[in-house]
């Protein structure tokens, strides 16, 4: 049998929060709860004031996030979405604005109140919603509204009493408790100007002494001297002109014959009262550990002191901030944190629970160019469209202009068919369905934990619940996409062998005929092309249809997906067949135009512009061909869509490699109806995406509430 101890021996003295508390503490003024009265008044001094921005400011200002380490999904989201947090190594980028809920900067510049009067009280208050409870308020109890503290025989807090208007106990386990220096049973804590009370006393006597001193010397005691041999009358008469004098600038006397009039200085040495009052500021700063404020003002000191002055009030910094952290996740013995709470109210006490951080406490890292530079050079970073938009974001930097005129596509020799998309097992709407919480879970965890196939991981934020609730697997809809894309380039091979080998035919002729015009003119026939175009987009549309449709059918709306409208990407393929000949014509003329000088062969130029259009990249074409099959691909999932019941229609930007402005902002937002979908996304991306092509934007939708 183990021998450990399973009870107590000794016990916590009650008595030291309460009686026995105050007699520790001899100034009646520096007793709870007249505390709060004295460290009110205490925090209006112009150096405390300082000395309490430079204690909260940096915390403040420090990067408050979730740490989702162990946690599911599903419960770190709750955990953020309720506190207005962002999750940690998730969530790079700012949210929306909040309208309702908690606000955590300003829950925390309230809790850091608790550094001004040792303590700092909040009631939580939730609203079920969806079938769980979901914080919406953190009510603050301000320390001057708290009457009574009761505390339970093992000192922990039972409830608290406030003495306003038809109040009653608040009992422990809704309050969170934010208590600075707590020691036993003192909740009511300690402020950090607790040790500047003497200094702040005396430094405001001096200043009444100092204020008096000058008003009753500053021009010198008046004296009126009566005339040797007075009379009581005329030393009567000279004390009244001597009290009547008064400094202005129309001021003067007259005195009687034999009158004499000066004006006595203090004679002897004063003490340096400013002096003392700056000794006074700096002790008041010391106490505090925020002696740097001081350093401009002290007759000696150096950058390294100034340096160690600032490292030893950081790590104060840091420490305060990870104690109010461990405070807001777990709370006290009795009182939970606000984390804790939360999911032990939804999940129970056996679900694991994220932490609150907060790090970077009073430091700020520049974005330079030679740190970009250096970290480049070393191989820690490198210049993804990602970096760019953030170094664009924060030196101002204007958005990206449109890319420069597209290069021609490269050659090829073979001619291939594109086959259908492959649809992964897991999207087959024939397979065995899983239940919508395994779905959701699922989704949201892939979409956190893996990057998008065939892509660099682009740090791409979590989904949220509602979008993990529709269905949509980003991964699956991207490769999907890509396997589409990859299978038309590879047929469009032939296509592009066949158009270079005609207007190499069409360059000759014009150049030995002399006839450059003809340049201009030059035709190819995209038949072919349109038909090879035409295939990958509905098969494309009719996969992403079945994609929908398995969506659906994760939350129990099953729905057979409808032929997709076969005419709408016939047209949408005939078009950019024929804009995509008269480009490449246009190149080949272009660049035969520019060798043909007088007497060349026709041959050699015809072959110089083969070379030409052969050495550079498919980027335009994928920019081209990716816009189409998008598309192809939003026709398939709205073809499910208008076969559906009606549902909540909402915007997703997930796909996107670097977000713009513009899809940020439609990201997540929910349309009134179908149509309202359509005219924004009906093309495929988002319809004022700045990438215009390349949004890879979607519409999901989820039948939950409306059914």
């Amino acid at each position: 049998m183990l021998n450990a101890p399973t009870r107590d021996i000794g016990s916590l003295d009650l008595n030291y929060g309460l009686w026995l508390g105050e007699w520790f503490e001899t100034i009646p003024d520096l007793q709870w709860p007249r505390t709060v009265e004295t460290y009110s008044r205490m925090r209006y001094d112009p150096q405390l004031t300082g000395v309490l921005a430079a204690w909260t400011l940096p915390i403040r200002r420090a990067t408050w996030a979730v740490d989702p380490s162990g946690c599911r999904d599903e419960v770190v989201q709750v955990v953020a979405d309720d506190l207005g947090l962002p999750i940690l190594g998730a969530d790079n980028k700012p949210g929306p604005a909040r309208r309702r809920g908690v606000r955590w900067s300003e829950h925390l510049r309230l809790a850091m109140l608790s550094l001004t009067f040792g303590h700092m009280v909040f009631e939580r208050r939730y609203e079920i919603r969806g079938g769980q409870a979901r914080l919406v308020n953190l009510g603050e109890r301000m320390p001057h509204t708290i009457g009574d503290i009761n505390l339970n025989p093992d000192g922990t807090v039972a409830s608290i009493s406030q003495h306003t208007a038809a109040s009653q106990p608040i009992p422990a386990e809704r309050l969170v408790w934010y208590v600075h220096e707590r020691e036993g049973s003192n909740w009511a804590g300690r402020s950090i100007m607790r040790a500047a009370y003497g200094a702040w006393l005396l430094k405001h006597e001096l200043w009444r002494v100092h204020a008096t001193s000058n008003r009753r010397f500053g021009m010198g005691i008046p004296a009126v001297e009566a005339p040797a041999g007075a009379t009581p009358a005329q030393i009567a008469e000279a004390q009244r002109l001597a009290s009547a004098m008064r400094a202005g600038d129309q001021s003067g006397v007259g005195l009687p014959p034999g009158f004499k009039i000066s004006l006595s200085g203090m004679t002897g040495s004063a003490p340096d009262t400013l002096a003392f009052i700056s000794y006074l500021d700096q002790q008041m700063s010391r106490q505090a550990l925020a002696g740097l404020m001081d350093l401009g003002q002290t007759p000696n000191g150096s950058r390294a002191l100034g340096q160690a002055f600032l490292d030893l009030f950081m790590l104060a910094l840091q420490a305060t901030a990870n104690e109010m952290a461990e405070m807001a996740t777990s709370g006290h013995a009795g009182m939970p944190g606000i984390v804790t709470h939360l999911v032990d109210t939804n999940w129970g006490q056996d679900e694991p629970a994220p932490r609150i951080v907060a790090s970077d406490v009073g430091t700020q890292h520049e974005v330079t160019a030679e740190a970009l530079q250096m970290l480049m050079a070393a191989g820690a970073i490198s210049p993804d469209p990602e970096l760019e938009a953030y170094v664009r974001q924060t030196l101002r930097l204007p958005e990206r202009a449109e890319e420069l005129p597209p290069p021609a596509p490269a050659a090829a020799s073979a001619k291939t068919t594109p086959a259908p998309p492959e649809v992964d097992p897991e999207e087959n709407p024939e397979a065995e369905p899983e239940t919508a919480q395994e779905a959701a879970q699922r989704r949201l965890t892939r979409s956190s934990a893996r990057p998008r196939k065939g892509r660099a991981a682009t740090g791409q934020r979590q989904m949220t619940l509602d979008e993990a609730e529709s269905g949509v697997d980003p991964d699956a809809v991207q490769s999907l996409w890509e396997r589409a894309l990859e299978a038309l380039l590879a047929a469009w091979k032939s296509i592009s062998q066949a158009w270079r080998d005609k207007l190499a035919e069409l360059v000759r002729a014009a150049v030995d005929g002399r006839n450059l015009p003809a340049l201009a003119h030059m035709h190819l026939d995209s038949e072919e092309a349109e038909q090879v175009l035409n295939e990958a987009l509905v098969a494309l549309a009719e996969a992403s249809a079945q994609q929908m449709a398995a969506e659906a059918a994760a939350q129990q709306v099953p729905v057979e997906p409808p032929p997709v409208d076969e005419g709408h990407l016939g047209a949408i393929a005939a078009a950019l067949a024929a804009l995509l000949a008269v480009w490449l014509a246009g190149a080949a003329a272009r660049e035969a135009l520019r060798l043909a000088v007088p007497g060349a062969d026709g041959s050699d130029v015809a072959d110089a512009v083969t070379d030409h259009l052969e050495s550079l990249s498919d980027g335009f074409l994928r920019e081209q061909f990716g816009g189409a099959l998008s598309t192809a691909q939003m026709t398939g999932r709205f073809a499910v869509l208008d076969a559906a019941p009606a549902a909540r229609y909402q915007a997703l930007e997930i796909l996107d490699r670097n977000t713009c402005p513009a899809c940020a902002e439609i990201d997540g937002t929910v349309f009134d109806d179908l149509d309202a979908a359509k005219a924004v996304y009906g093309t495929g991306g988002y319809i004022d995406c700045h990438g215009r092509q390349r949004c890879r934007g979607l519409v999901i939708a989820t039948w939950r509430g409306t059914l």
